[in-house]
C-alpha cells in the first residue's frame, strides 16, 4: 500500500507507513489487538472528506471510552488526510470528469481503537509517497496533534 499516512491519538505518534496493529499488516503474536475496528472505502471525489468525517464520528461514538475531544481531533485529522488523498491521488494533470466513465482512485480509511490509543490510517491508490506541500495541513497536523 502506498500513499499511506497514519496518526495515533494519545500515543503521540505520526508516521508514514503501517504501524503496529495496522489494518494492513497481518496479526502478530505480542501485538495488541484493537478493541474495535472500522474500515471505510471512498472514491477520490470532493465529497469524500465529508463522508470520511461522518463515518469517523459515527464509528467513534460507538466505541466505549472515546471522549468528544478525541472524536473532534480524529475528525479533523481524517478530514485533512482524506482531503490530501483526494487532491494528490492519481495524475494531477488529469481533470476529473464526474460521469459513469470517470476513472477515480480509491481511498481506504481504517480506524482502530486500542485500549490506550486510536490508530487512524488513510491509504490511497497513488504510487507517490505522501509529502509536505506548501498548501494543506494533513501531514503537518498529523505530526503536531497526534
Amino acid at each position: 500500500m502506498t500513499g499511506q499516512a497514519m496518526a495515533r491519538l494519545s500515543g503521540v505518534t505520526a508516521d508514514i507507513g503501517p504501524a503496529p496493529g495496522s489494518a494492513w499488516q497481518p496479526p502478530r503474536p505480542g501485538v495488541p489487538r484493537p478493541l474495535e475496528a472500522g474500515w471505510f472505502t471512498l472514491v477520490t471525489l470532493p465529497t469524500s472528506p465529508f463522508w470520511a468525517r461522518r463515518y469517523t464520528r459515527t464509528f467513534l461514538h460507538s466505541c466505549r471510552g472515546i471522549g468528544e475531544d478525541t472524536v473532534q481531533t480524529a475528525e479533523l485529522l481524517v478530514s485533512e488526510l482524506v482531503t490530501n488523498a483526494v487532491r494528490f491521488a492519481g495524475d494531477p494533470a488529469r481533470t476529473p470528469r464526474y460521469s459513469e466513465r470517470a476513472s477515480a482512485g480509491l481511498i481506504s480509511l481504517s480506524l482502530r481503537h486500542f485500549r490506550e490509543h486510536l490508530l487512524i490510517e488513510v491509504c490511497d491508490t497513488d504510487d507517490t509517497p505522501p509529502g509536505v506541500y506548501s498548501r494543506g495541513l494533513g501531514l503537518m497536523l498529523s505530526s503536531t496533534v497526534a
